[in-house]
């Protein structure tokens, strides 16, 4: 069984340049939906000026067997 990881970071989204520079590290998560409402969470206490990503990655690189080594 797989098991996956949601970490979150977020990033000011009024610097503009192409692609964020500076990323915060907020957390991980066991789910996105737990990510995505703390990301909200975040965004009512620091501003909406914050854009949040969350990538999900298989616990330990391990998906139904294969490993990516």
């Amino acid at each position: 069984m797989t098991t996956n990881i949601c970490i979150l970071h977020v990033y000011d989204k009024t610097i503009h340049h192409p692609e964020p520079t500076v990323y915060k590290f907020i957390g991980v998560y066991s789910t996105k939906e737990l990510a995505d409402a703390k990301a909200i969470d975040y965004k009512d206490t620091w501003g909406d000026q914050w854009q949040h990503i969350v990538t999900i990655k298989a616990l330990d690189d391990y998906i139904e067997g294969v490993t990516n080594d």
